[in-house]
């Protein structure tokens, strides 16, 4: 059962932190993005997976798209959800190219297309890159609200890296969080790395 607190606690947090995210300018996007890129890119052990799971940012998320370049660049091999509405859960599809095909899917986020990608198994994934609205310093996140991400992660080998990428003014002393809720383990902000 989900605590009534918790629910209100949550949306309190993901009103302030979408306000304060829709509130920045393009170039501070851009600016604060490249230096959690580099960040991310200076971890020794995110470079030394092969199979990372990215989600592809809209909006005024940090922007991974260049974090994917790069990867591939790297010759990782790199993955991105796509929602199965119907089914409430999440598949993960291989991509190898950013200027391959991509489509809008459920709340107007880019999915691979389904006619040119292939889905894989979640037990390949050595590190996940994780989105969210909020974060604190033991790892737990704010996510949007569906249990998508969640209920990726819970598919993946218990031993993936668990990785998120914020800006500064998204952590939080503490976030509220429901038994479901999966942590992170390193968030790579403009300010610091956070081992949790």
């Amino acid at each position: 059962m989900v605590s009534t607190s918790t629910r209100r606690d949550k949306f309190v947090v993901r009103q302030d932190m979408s306000r304060r995210r829709n509130a920045m300018s393009l170039d501070e996007v851009l600016n604060l993005s490249q230096i959690i890129e580099n960040r991310l890119f200076a971890c020794e052990e995110f470079l030394v997976c092969r199979d990372v799971m990215f989600y592809l940012s809209f909006g005024n998320e940090v922007r991974t798209d260049e974090m994917i370049r790069r990867s591939l660049e790297n010759q990782k091999r790199v993955y991105v959800p796509r929602l199965v509405k119907k089914e409430r859960r999440m598949e993960l599809c291989e991509i190898t190219d950013m200027d391959q095909e991509f489509e809008l899917g459920s709340f107007d986020i880019r999915e691979p297309s389904r006619l040119n990608s292939k889905v894989v198994s979640p037990s390949t994934i050595d590190a996940v890159v994780a989105p969210g609205l909020a974060f604190d310093y033991s790892g737990k996140r704010v996510g949007f609200g569906g249990g998508y991400f969640d209920w990726l992660v819970k598919q993946l080998p218990k031993e993936a890296l668990r990785l998120a990428v914020a800006y500064g003014f998204q952590m939080m002393d503490s976030v509220p969080q429901d038994h479901w809720d999966e942590r992170v383990q390193k968030i790579f902000t403009d300010n610091d790395t956070i081992n949790c």
